[in-house]
């Protein structure tokens, strides 16, 4: 869905998983040490996105930039995700394996993962999807795995070999 979809809307409220065009205006650091980008969305409201995450966007100030409204918590801070520069959803991509490991699920269990490094650089885990993953012989160079997600810059994998 594109931005210009949302230019009506009449109560400038910006709605969770829709995308907005937001104006970069300029950094900041804030007293929590952490530098934000300064934006301005469609109804001319300004907001602070962490800048750290998406240093590989490559965005410049002054620029307009396709974001995700990822969600608002209780206390009605906004947590954005720029569109990602080189991949979206579903898209297939080949992650390095590393080696096998162990997390803890939300019933707090321990699962076998594997863990990869991730076109963009960054090590990640992946869920095993099958016994033949879970054998400590199985090492192979790659994998391919779907984009599930994109949170804070940093994609979020998904098996499919």
């Amino acid at each position: 869905m594109g931005a210009s979809e949302y230019v009506n809307n009449k109560q400038g409220e910006l709605e969770i998983n829709q995308y907005y065009w937001f104006l970069l205006i300029k950094t900041t650091v804030m007293p929590d040490g952490v530098e934000y980008y300064v934006m301005e969305d469609i109804f001319g409201n300004r907001h602070l996105m962490e800048k750290e995450p998406y240093e590989n966007y490559g965005f410049v100030l002054g620029e307009k930039v396709e974001i995700r409204i990822d969600k608002v918590n209780c206390k009605g801070k906004v947590f954005f995700e720029p569109k990602h520069p080189r991949y979206s959803l579903g898209s297939t991509v080949k992650a390095k394996f590393i080696k096998h490991g162990t997390e803890k699920d939300k019933f707090n269990e321990d699962r076998h993962v594997l863990i990869v490094k991730d076109p963009e650089g960054n090590i990640t885990t992946i869920r095993t999807t099958n016994e033949e993953q879970r054998n400590p012989d199985f090492k192979p160079e790659y994998l391919s795995c779907v984009v599930d997600k994109i949170s804070k810059g940093r994609l979020i994998l998904r098996n499919i070999g």
